[in-house]
């Protein structure tokens, strides 16, 4: 096998006119139009026409009988564009299974690999063996996971493969079968996971904190409130004042906190002024997107600090460790339990959780990253 060969695959709907959609072009198009708020920007971002973007999505709706856009007729633009709960539903539903897919056709290439390797004697004496893992976004993009599974791989041979999703999806992705290990910072979708036999073993690693953030000229008036004030008081006070909030919208562990703090806020979806970022869009398209809409948003502080325009975004709640014990983020492993003939993968899960949150591990963490005057982007689990 060439190991510089490109692999992929693609997937499509089979229309009655035996007419193929590809599922890879209308969902991209779908995130874009959620991203952008406009078919027609969403088109132009992708090189496709307003003509053609809009026959995909009608000809899929017909195919599907279902709306999958609102759509606000207006101008020579075309007017705005906002996915249906349908349409988010089916958004999501197609990225779990492509990331599943992307990690299962990752695994095949790399046992081919491995197979040539013990053919040609390559590496002899050594056992190559891999973990699929399906991590939360924000260990992976400090750099963190990397230097971890780098460390591993060094001090065991074991390689530990990546990718990078929402806790949700991570879990989803986890249920099918996709991989052997899941970082996630969602507990109840977490106990959720282990209690219907998914998982078979699940360890608290490392936290930071949720921060709540906005703009400087804080139209909801929370610098008001006291600083001592609970956590509710500063959702209820945006609920009340009908202030923008952007929400993630995308399952992910972030999103799930955001309902949790709404909810015992005791303002109903109907009360909330909430502006969807995007299913595509991570912490930091949020807070663009808050910074662009004078609005708040709930970051973890992690993408916080590696944020490149946070002078312009105010904490108003979740910097003070202990304050607000509501918004601590804790992020757990979970050993997942994929097949009854693979316990020997699920064994080496475990010794991988296990040496994390030991000694070694631990140090890393503890002292990541290692730039003066930077604070650590975690800290450990007591």
């Amino acid at each position: 096998m060439d190991r510089n060969q490109a692999y992929g695959f693609q997937m499509y709907i089979q229309l009655k006119n035996k007419k193929q959609i590809s599922t890879d072009k209308l969902f991209l198009l779908l995130e874009n139009i959620e991203k952008e708020g406009s078919i027609s920007k969403a088109a132009s971002e992708m090189k496709l026409s307003y003509r053609y973007s809009w026959g995909l999505i009608k000809d899929t709706e017909e195919l599907l009988g279902t709306k999958l856009l609102y759509r606000k007729v207006g101008g020579s633009e075309g007017g705005g564009a906002t996915l249906t709960k349908e349409g988010r539903e089916l958004l999501d539903h197609y990225q779990t299974i492509r990331y599943s897919l992307d990690s299962q056709l990752t695994a095949l290439v790399q046992s081919k690999v491995e197979e040539e390797d013990k053919e040609q004697g390559a590496g002899e004496g050594i056992s190559f063996k891999y973990l699929l893992m399906a991590s939360t976004m924000e260990p992976i993009d400090t750099g963190l996971m990397d230097l971890l599974e780098k460390e591993y791989f060094m001090k065991t041979g074991i390689l530990v493969r990546h990718i990078s999703v929402g806790s949700g999806k991570a879990l989803q992705i986890a249920k099918s079968g996709g991989v052997d290990l899941v970082l996630a910072h969602s507990p109840k979708e977490e106990e959720d996971f282990m209690a219907k036999g998914f998982g078979g073993f699940r360890k608290a690693i490392m936290a930071n904190r949720y921060y709540l953030v906005g703009p400087e000229s804080d139209p909801a008036e929370l610098k008001n409130i006291k600083e001592d004030a609970g956590i509710d008081e500063f959702f209820r006070q945006m609920g009340e004042t009908k202030a923008v909030f952007i929400s993630r919208g995308d399952n992910s562990g972030t999103h799930e906190k955001e309902l949790e703090l709404w909810s015992e806020a005791k303002i109903s979806t109907e009360e909330r002024n909430t502006m969807i970022a995007g299913s595509i869009s991570g912490n930091s398209e949020c807070m663009d997107f808050a910074l662009e809409k004078s609005a708040y948003t709930l970051v973890d502080s992690t993408s916080y600090q590696l944020y490149n325009r946070k002078e312009n975004l105010k904490v108003f709640a979740g910097n003070k460790r202990g304050l607000h014990p509501k918004l601590d983020n804790v992020f757990s492993l979970v050993a997942v339990r994929r097949f009854p003939a693979e316990e020997a993968r699920f064994e080496e899960a475990v010794r991988f959780i296990n040496w994390l949150s030991g000694n070694e591990g631990s140090e890393i963490i503890e002292n990541y990253p290692d730039e003066e005057g930077q604070e650590p982007y975690f800290h450990l689990m007591k």
